[in-house]
């Protein structure tokens, strides 16, 4: 018999509920950092199969002052949407493209 893994601490079995609840605005911490945790920040993001969004980084946050301002998007999601899209623009481009049949 294979012995399975039990969480006995309070806050780890509150990740895992919260795991289970992501979608839940209350539970984003609990969720980014059981992700975090679980080596699994390919889950954070804006694509579809994420369970959250990013939140502000230390990289938005330390922006120089010459450049322009933080849009409100980028304070909240950490990046604009606008670039989003270029980013997923330039990634779909990059796939090669399917040959029509006859």
């Amino acid at each position: 018999m294979e012995k399975v893994y039990v969480a006995n601490d309070p806050h780890e079995k509150a990740m895992q509920r919260a795991l289970i609840q992501y979608r839940e605005p209350k539970n984003y911490d609990l969720v980014h950092e059981a992700l975090v945790k679980a080596h699994r920040t390919d889950l954070i993001g804006f694509d579809k199969k994420c369970l959250i969004k990013p939140r502000n980084t230390k990289d938005f946050n330390s922006k120089k002052k010459s450049e322009k301002p933080l849009t409100e998007e980028e304070k909240k999601y950490g990046i604009s949407f606008e670039k989003y899209d270029m980013i997923q623009n330039a990634n779909k481009s990059d796939k090669p493209k399917k040959k029509k049949r006859r």
